[in-house]
């Protein structure tokens, strides 16, 4: 980061060039003169530097105002950019796209909302003449500005909006261990990290993340789930995806016993949806895609930021293998047709 202006800088925005004539001065005056004119010249362009980045600063925060979006949103996306400069993250560091996409969206939020207040601090400074406090608000001007040349809002535009330098393309810092799915995710998770992302998820959601949770199946499979109910247990069919020759079956049931349900908050959110029905099939609202970013936003609520659907189905499958159950049980459970696709779960 460049130094603090210095006070002519902040004080007037704006320098005479040149300096005085040197003509008939003494050696030693001459040297006097040539170092004030230098210095001159470099206060000029410093104050241009500020004058610009100001101008600039007031393009991004135009017609921005914080209270657009609700408090609840807003202290979701503090809460998301607070973890990520915890963790020294950036958005790109996300596990997928809609992750992505949420953790800029409160990043680009996030710093225009600080922008405006060093903004605002700044011109407050300069009026009382407070250099020392003026030069601290323009360096947070400057951190304002960098974060968002690297993350531009959005224009409004679909199409000039996808081609913003931001624009996600996988995981900048990608794990040779991983796969394309969230196995890295399980790393330093705590072990009740699915009943706290429970809690988390809103009604609609609830049965659809208990079954996610309770099953490893696919997001894309979530949607259509038949849960039945007998006095002992609960058994939920699942319609497959990916389906061909070579990878998922067509479907699968898995059958939870009633101790088993009742020792997660996943079990019980499960058994309290269906009530007294024999049998119900699960549904949410909107995409596959708004469901998996639901479930993302949930785990950030939750404080786990790296958790997303395919986290859950990595947790299955290395519990799978951490009670040694065979590769066909796990292929079963996971809806492969070849047990070598397990080899990437886990």
């Amino acid at each position: 980061m460049a130094a603090a202006p210095n006070a002519r800088s902040i004080d007037r925005f704006d320098i005479a060039r040149g300096g005085p004539r040197t003509d008939g001065l003494r050696l030693g005056e001459r040297v006097v003169a040539l170092r004030e004119r230098l210095e001159s010249r470099a206060d000029a362009r410093e104050a241009a530097q500020l004058r610009a980045d100001v101008r600039e600063a007031r393009d991004f925060v135009r017609g921005f105002d914080s209270r657009d979006i609700s408090t609840t949103t807003a202290a979701r996306y503090a809460r998301v950019v607070a973890q990520m400069r915890g963790a020294g993250q950036r958005p790109e560091d996300a596990a997928c796209r809609n992750t992505f996409e949420f953790r800029r969206a409160a990043y680009v939020h996030v710093a225009r909302t600080e922008l405006k207040g060093a903004l605002r601090d700044l011109d407050k400074h300069r009026r009382t003449g407070d250099v020392a406090r003026a030069a601290e608000a323009y360096n947070r001007v400057k951190e304002g500005l960098g974060a968002l040349r690297q993350y531009p809002p959005t224009t409004g535009s679909r199409e000039a909006d996808l081609m913003r330098s931001s624009a996600f393309r996988g995981p900048a810092r990608a794990d040779p261990e991983r796969s394309n799915g969230k196995r890295g995710s399980l790393t330093d998770l705590p072990p009740e990290w699915r009943d706290a992302v429970q809690r988390e998820a809103r009604g609609p959601d609830r049965a659809a993340l208990a079954a996610l949770s309770l099953t490893g199946c696919r997001p894309a499979e979530v949607r259509g789930i038949r849960v039945r109910q007998d006095d002992d247990s609960v058994t939920l069919t699942i319609q497959g995806a990916k389906v061909d020759r070579d990878r998922g079956v067509e479907s699968r049931s898995i059958t939870l016993g009633r101790d088993e349900l009742n020792g997660t908050q996943a079990g019980r959110d499960l058994v309290a949806w269906l009530g007294a029905r024999d049998q119900r099939t699960i549904a949410y609202p909107g995409s596959v895609e708004a469901f998996r970013e639901r479930v993302s936003r949930a785990a950030d609520r939750a404080g786990l930021a790296q958790v997303s659907t395919y986290t859950y189905r990595h947790a299955a499958a290395r519990e799978l293998k951490t009670a040694r159950a065979s590769r066909a049980e796990i292929a079963d459970r996971l809806g492969h047709r070849s047990e070598r696709s397990q080899s990437v779960y886990g």
